[in-house]
């Protein structure tokens, strides 16, 4: 007869997740969310370090402890929710605001005419077939061209009135949308006309400060918070504690399909050593609702980009670790450092204004977004990146590809990327 020894099983496994309010003190119960993952190697590791002593014989002596690290990475699903947790970590604690933003659109009937118009808060827009100059729009050879050419000179304004407002196009090709930037009532008033379109309203519409949560994370804060992460067996009851939790990477890759994930690249502090019972039996629990690569995008300006093979989030805080001498053999903390925001993209070739883009070395603001509908939407926002001039290697008999390992930068005002998470939680604090 065998000893029958219980065996910790990765499906029963418990994850509980809370801010830290000092760096490296886990929370007391009641700060946890239960968080769920899809992969992560949490923990401390001690390497030893061989002896080098001489004079005692061939065989090997007593080797010598090494320093404490707790650093990896961790796979999250990206979800309407929880995922707001992971953002506070690498970015900082959102600006959250409720309610809906103003929004309407201007449909087209047919491809305009030179002297055509349409007017955003105020400001007039002409249609010309050549040479378009200051708030004018080039005339494509297709309607959808025409509209892209429209979005992008409406979101590069410089007039204030326009920039009150983000613009982009019906999946149709059909219609410019025009979505207010501030979430409530004011954008009630922002006026739309047109000469030989339809707009919506004589004004945007729809406004509230009632409805979902908008949270607003924005890169570059001078200080990040920490967490702790407890790691959970619960067939053998064994549970412990990651404190002074940091993110200082993360990658979400997108494609067509499979599921959506984003890889962290973590730096803790230490671990608790384990114990027989959770540090709190009663976390607060939000479901889960998984964000599917089936809804994902990728824009310029507001503009779709159809011809997207695979792209990339990356965010890189360039995290400084404190490896100061300690007697519990830790780390000190870690500094925010200069950030990398360098999305990636790869395309069909053919797009010629997008090539045109990477030749002129142009600025450009970029986009990747998923959606559940119009109350649970994550989107990326750069506020500006430089398309690099790619090769388009020919290797096989298909499709021929380029990728653009684009570099996000800080625009005029002095903002580089913003994350924008709606859905129906009202504090991430």
């Amino acid at each position: 007869m065998s000893l029958q020894i219980p065996r910790a099983r990765g499906a029963n496994a418990r994850f509980l997740f809370a801010l830290e309010s000092a760096y490296g003190v886990p929370p007391e119960a009641g700060a946890y969310h239960l968080i769920s993952l899809v992969s992560e190697d949490l923990g401390e590791d001690q390497q030893r370090i061989a002896s080098d002593l001489l004079g005692r014989g061939r065989l090997p002596q007593k080797p010598a402890d090494g320093p404490i690290d707790n650093r990896g990475s961790i796979t999250a699903p990206v979800d309407a929710r929880l995922f707001g947790l992971w953002l506070t970590l690498l970015l900082g604690p959102p600006t959250t605001t409720q309610g809906v933003a103003a929004s309407g659109k201007i449909t087209f009937a047919a491809n305009p005419s030179t002297n055509d118009t349409i007017t955003v808060g105020g400001q007039a827009f002409t249609f010309k077939s050549a040479n378009p100059g200051a708030n004018q729009i080039l005339i494509g050879a297709t309607l959808a061209e025409t509209l892209r050419n429209a979005v992008w000179a409406l979101n590069k304004s410089t007039v204030g009135a326009v920039a009150a407002a983000d613009y982009g196009v019906n999946d149709a090709f059909t219609a410019i949308t025009v979505t207010h930037g501030a979430v409530g009532t004011d954008g009630n008033a922002f006026a739309l006309a047109a000469s030989a379109a339809t707009p919506s309203g004589a004004t945007l519409s729809g406004g509230s400060s009632a409805g979902p949560y908008n949270h607003v994370f924005k890169a570059g804060a001078q200080t990040l918070p920490s967490a702790s992460i407890e790691v959970g067996a619960t067939d053998v009851a064994d549970y412990r504690v990651n404190y002074g939790v940091l993110i200082d990477t993360m990658t979400i890759a997108m494609s067509r399909s499979g599921l959506l994930n984003a890889t962290l690249g973590y730096i803790a502090q230490g671990e608790k050593p384990k114990t027989g019972a959770s540090i709190d039996a009663d976390p607060e629990v939000l479901e889960v609702d998984r964000f599917s690569q089936f809804s994902g995008s990728v824009e310029l300006w507001g503009v779709p980009m159809g011809s997207v093979v695979s792209a990339q989030v990356s965010i890189n805080n360039g995290l400084d670790v404190d490896e100061g001498i300690r007697r519990d053999g830790r780390i000190g903390g870690a500094d925010p450092g200069a950030m990398v925001i360098n999305p990636q993209l790869v395309t069909r070739f053919g797009d010629q204004a997008v090539m045109d883009l990477s030749t002129s070395g142009e600025s450009v603001a970029m986009s990747y977004g998923w959606s559940l509908g119009a109350n649970k939407r994550l989107t990326f926002k750069h506020r500006a990146v430089v398309l690099p001039r790619p090769k388009a290697p020919i290797t096989a008999p298909g499709f021929i590809q380029a990728t653009f390992d684009t570099i996000g930068h800080q625009d005029a005002s002095g903002q580089a990327l913003d994350v924008v998470l709606v859905n129906d939680v009202a504090s991430y604090a």
